[in-house]
């Protein structure tokens, strides 16, 4: 089992991020977990476009997701965070790159999940 908290689940199933913060060595790429509803983040942790979700029940239904790639959070470059995930600031840990699937299958197409795992990927410092 995954903790993930609330408005950052939301965020997963909806398809708006693929990306999830965790702390440091919790999984690996290739795991398969279920992910829990781990609590609210205040709005203010929250880019202002997703403060709404900081209150929102969590999504119906069991959810699941493949651990694509792991990468050290702090890796993510300052100028392009804002599109890889709904954080206002990085926290310290690992970067997950997760393929959702919930009670109704995948949260994104095949083409969607890709695009957006480019947008993290481009995101990344090498």
């Amino acid at each position: 089992m995954l903790p993930v908290p609330l408005p950052d689940l939301r965020a997963l199933v909806s398809g708006a991020t693929v990306v999830a913060f965790v702390p440091r060595g919790s999984v690996s790429a290739g795991d398969e977990v279920i992910l829990h509803p781990a609590g609210p983040r205040p709005p203010s942790a929250l880019q202002p476009a997703y403060r709404g979700w900081a209150e929102a029940p969590p999504p119906d239904g069991e959810w699941s997701a493949v651990v694509v790639s792991v990468d050290p959070a702090g890796m993510i470059d300052g100028r392009d965070r804002s599109a890889a995930h709904i954080l206002e600031e990085v926290p310290d840990g690992d970067l997950l790159v997760l393929r959702v699937c919930g009670p109704e299958g995948p949260a994104l197409g095949d083409e969607a999940f890709a695009a957006q795992r480019r947008a993290v990927e481009g995101a990344l410092e090498s």
